[in-house]
């Protein structure tokens, strides 16, 4: 069985984790076809098993239930009935039970996502992993979009010092930006930590920050921009000297396997515009490997 195979064959009615699809790209500041990746995400899951040989993990296992798509946003006059399509999506999806992982589209979508999430625990203390070169503080003088999501979401009540951003870029950003995220009390990790530290030593160090900040529930964007330009093509704001594939893969194994993390979407990819399949491939190798994480959870099979 492949791993398309394994996300169409069946529809558990108390699954572990919940795909929904967000094809939505009218909020993007760069001309973007990213409607079109969730059904090249769902193809691409063909060219890749359902085993996990590092950590000998069969993902058939899980319980993973494929919601379908919102309707895209072409038509739309501007980003916000989308947003509003994914935000009752997830909310639906959380219903279910298990985890939420949402396929963008662009960035947008992480607010309406994270937000439903929050809406279905009120009581948890909600907080945001960032993987991405990008703080996505820009102001909101011109309405939301994908370079607001972090902005967004402290203004609306989620504080600064929940919020941890990995794999900035030190040319992904304005002065303005990054000052605004550090009055926040927004925990920063560049890439360039990354790169010396590795994924375990800077994801411990972001738990114990947000542990401290009263977190007890995470939702996880993987903004693919953060990977670097010729391992992520299909995004727009993909730069050269971005964090390495393998280091991405690795954060989103240990992101699944986290007890706290209730959901995570994969934003910023434009199908239309990869080139041989690059991006596509480390989507899906992102998404299988936060899979292969999830599964490890203790009990994570006892609903079934």
């Amino acid at each position: 069985m492949n791993a398309r195979e394994w996300l169409a064959s069946a529809q558990p009615e108390f699954p572990d984790i919940s795909l929904v699809g967000a094809p939505v790209s009218r909020a993007s500041i760069s001309p973007s076809q990213a409607w079109t990746t969730p059904p090249a995400f769902r193809e691409t899951l063909a060219r890749f098993p359902t085993w996990e040989a590092a950590h000998e993990i069969d993902l058939a296992e899980l319980a993973i239930r494929d919601t379908g798509d919102v309707a895209d946003d072409r038509g739309d006059a501007d980003g916000v009935a989308g947003r509003e399509r994914v935000r009752t999506a997830c909310a639906e999806a959380a219903a279910l039970g298990g985890g939420v992982f949402v396929v963008g589209g662009d960035n947008s979508v992480t607010v309406p996502a994270m937000q439903a999430l929050m809406a279905s625990r009120p009581g948890d203390g909600w907080g945001l992993v960032t993987l991405d070169a990008h703080h996505d503080c820009r102001p909101l003088d011109d309405g939301p979009n994908n370079g607001t999501v972090v902005r967004e979401l402290i203004e609306a009540g989620l504080p600064g010092k929940r919020v941890a951003q990995i794999g900035i870029h030190p040319l992904g950003n304005d002065l303005d930006n990054a000052q605004w995220a550090r009055e926040q009390g927004v925990h920063v990790y560049p890439v360039r930590e990354v790169r010396l530290h590795g994924a375990h030593a800077i994801l411990h160090e972001a738990q114990l920050a947000l542990t401290g900040a009263g977190v007890t529930s995470l939702y996880v964007d993987f903004d693919l921009d953060c990977a670097d330009r010729s391992e992520a093509p299909a995004c727009p704001a993909s730069l050269p000297g971005g964090m390495a594939a393998a280091d991405l893969i690795q954060f989103a194994r240990l992101l699944g396997n986290h007890f706290g993390v209730a959901g995570a979407d994969i934003t910023e990819v434009d199908a239309s515009a990869d080139l041989a399949d690059t991006t596509m491939r480390l989507a899906a190798c992102v998404f299988l490997s936060f899979c292969a994480g999830y599964a490890c959870r203790q009990g994570s099979q006892s609903r079934r």
